[in-house]
This record gives structure tokens, sequence and C-alpha cells, in this order.
């Protein structure tokens, strides 16, 4: 699974200061954000996964926030609230959106962000870990459409808090504290 994958001329930035005091826009589970305009977004994850879209030439650009890998049913067949919750027809809705004013697919600046598997124990079955499928799902999606990430910060056990600079493309992160041990856990 990728981990910390950024090209050179598309920043990805850790622990230097990220910019979350400035952010405008704070990103739910299940939204999108899509804009024409220079915006900081903010959102907070764990297992869900973040994906930043951008068309420089155009100036436009897009976070969502996905909360699970498949939806189990045809895009059609849900409502665009509902399609919003999942990786598989979210990044369909973000091919088509962009298309539709105009971009091609080979300009298009992808970034992964998110899909820790923090919620499993650590000898829990592997089917169960919904953050690897978010990110699993989003490179099959891309991937069927020609396209490579420029950078991903994905997968580990620990969330992040991720401020998305739309008019620059540069993403921050900064990993959240790990949760102590529950009482009945051994530190």
């Amino acid at each position: 699974m990728p981990q910390n994958h950024p090209s050179p001329r598309h920043r990805v930035r850790g622990r230097d200061a990220p910019p979350e005091r400035d952010a405008k826009v704070f990103l739910k589970p299940g939204e999108l954000w899509f804009a024409g305009s220079p915006a900081l977004v903010k959102t907070i994850l764990g297992s869900c996964l973040a994906i930043t879209m951008r068309a420089p030439r155009l100036g436009l650009a897009s976070m969502t926030h996905c909360l699970l890998p498949n939806a189990g049913e045809r895009p059609e067949g849900l409502s665009r609230r509902d399609a919003l919750k999942y990786v598989d027809t979210t990044v369909g809705i973000l091919f088509e959106t962009f298309a539709s004013r105009g971009a091609a697919i080979r300009e298009l600046e992808v970034k992964l962000i998110g899909g820790a598997d923090n919620l499993l124990p650590t000898s829990s079955p592997s089917r169960y870990a919904v953050g690897s499928r978010n990110v699993e799902t989003a490179l099959e999606g891309l991937a069927a459409r020609g396209l490579t990430p420029l950078a991903t910060i994905v997968g580990g056990r620990i969330g992040r808090v991720m401020v998305f600079d739309s008019g620059t493309g540069d993403v921050f992160v900064r990993r959240l504290s790990p949760s102590p041990p529950a009482f009945w856990e051994e530190a």
C-alpha cells in the first residue's frame, strides 16, 4: 500500500505548521466540496478517505470525505448524498463533475489522504480493514481511468487532520495523537 508518496512538484507537508487556523471550509464525512476559487479545506480522517482533485488550467478544485469503500449498488440507485459516502461512487462523481466543466482526465491532479485502520484490533481479519479497503478502491477507480495519484498519505493505525489548499494543491497533514488504551486493555 502506498505510504507518503509525494511528487517533488506537488508538495504534501507533514508537521510544518499546517494552516489549520486559516481553513475556511470544514468538510464532514460524506461531503464533497467543489469550487473555482481558492480556499483552504479542512477535515479529520480515521478510516475515511479524502480525495483531492484539481484542474489547475481551469482553476477548479475539489475535495471529498468518503466513509466506506463500495456502495454495493449502481450509482443510479443512490441519491447523490448517499453516493458521496462511498469511495467507488464518489470517484465517478468527481470525474463527471470535472469533465462537465471541460477538464480532461490527463490534466487532473489527485491526492489521497487517510485510510487508517485505526478501528481494528491487531488480530482482526483484513476484511474489516475499512481504511485499507477505502484506499484500494480509490486506487482501482483512478487506475481504471488512467490516473495515478500524485501523492498519498494513507494507511497506518492513527488518524489525521488535513488541510487542502485548493489554490496551490498543497496538502498539509498532521497525525492525531494515539488514543490511550481503554481501561480494560493492557498498556
